[in-house]
């Protein structure tokens, strides 16, 4: 009966997500879900399952092929593509450091990682299979119902993929960058780092919505990317119409890895973000009025990139 309850619970996600799809920055803390929410065993379960294409409805997709390691967990892709060879409607984002955010999904329906595991397993264009279908296949592999035994004293289900697929995102964690090392030595005086990082902070004030470690206030915004938009984020959710156009600020960690930019891929390179926003954004009504022009010369747009780039964790620069 355990059962039966959670898959039809978890029929529903679909349509729940879908139906209504100089600043200092708060650093978000979550209490685990659990005792077990930073167990090596259950994240060693939830790496196996992220890498594992049996999610998928054709044994073809994986979480992994959609959010890459060596990509710091993005594809490189415009909109990533799923089962079928179909494209998605999104771009990527990068997994390092969801442990500290609050929503997930690019409009920030979702509120937990164990919520948002659902939505790519049942959507047509990414995994497309119905978690009724998926559980009769994995529950015959040895290692998961072994495992979900140990571990929760039940046959593997939903409730134990969800938790398992949550602890090993929230196992991914990156805050050893060059960035890091000038800030916690402050070694460097005057650098093209901490030139960029002056106008980032003060001549730009950019940490009004990437601030904090993580570079993200985790908020929605409109950044003014169209005029219209045809994908009307937050929008899709609360119904209201002063949220069109609403996406969650992204962190800026790895950010030199992670391109294509936007929530749809629409920027190849981050001279084309940054000269985004020194036009003012395209003057959507929702448009946030923290976007405004501004003037940068070629040097200090180039001392800006450099200290963008030089968030990029060290794992990624061998």
């Amino acid at each position: 009966m355990k059962r039966k309850v959670w898959i039809g619970i978890l029929l529903l996600c679909p349509f729940l997500f879908h139906c209504s799809e100089k600043s200092t920055i708060e650093t978000y803390h979550f209490e685990p879900l659990d005792s077990l929410t930073f167990n090596k065993e259950l994240i060693s379960l939830g790496e196996k399952l992220f890498f594992d294409p049996k999610l998928s409805y054709n044994n073809t997709i994986s979480c992994a092929s959609c959010h890459q390691p060596n990509r710091a967990f993005t594809d490189g892709k415009k909109r990533s593509i799923g089962i079928h060879r179909r494209s998605g409607k999104r771009n990527a984002p990068t997994l390092w450091n969801v442990k500290n955010q609050d929503k997930f999904m690019w409009e920030g329906g979702v509120k937990t990682l164990e919520l948002q595991a659902i939505v790519p397993l049942q959507d047509t264009n990414e995994m497309g299979v119905l978690v009724a279908d998926l559980f009769p296949k994995l529950s015959d592999i040895p290692y998961y119902d072994s495992l979900a035994h140990i571990l929760y004293d039940r046959d593997f289900d939903p409730f134990v993929l969800t938790r398992a697929l949550g602890a090993y995102q929230r196992s991914l964690y990156a805050e050893n960058s060059a960035f890091d090392d000038w800030r916690n030595r402050n070694s460097l005086k005057d650098s093209a780092l901490v030139r960029g990082y002056e106008i980032f902070t003060e001549k730009l004030n950019c940490v009004q919505c990437h601030g904090g470690k993580q570079f993200t206030n985790n908020a929605l915004e409109n950044n003014g990317l169209y005029s219209i938009y045809k994908d009307q984020g937050y929008y899709m959710i609360s119904g209201d119409s002063s949220d069109i156009g609403k996406f969650k600020v992204p962190t800026l960690r790895n950010i030199e890895i992670t391109a294509p930019y936007m929530h749809d891929g629409s920027f190849q390179t981050l001279e084309e973000v940054v000269k985004h926003y020194e036009k003012g954004g395209a003057k959507h009504s929702n448009q946030s009025e923290l976007i405004t022009p501004f003037s940068l010369s070629e040097k200090e747009r180039k001392d800006l990139l450099y200290f963008l780039n030089s968030l990029t964790d060290h794992r990624f620069k061998k």
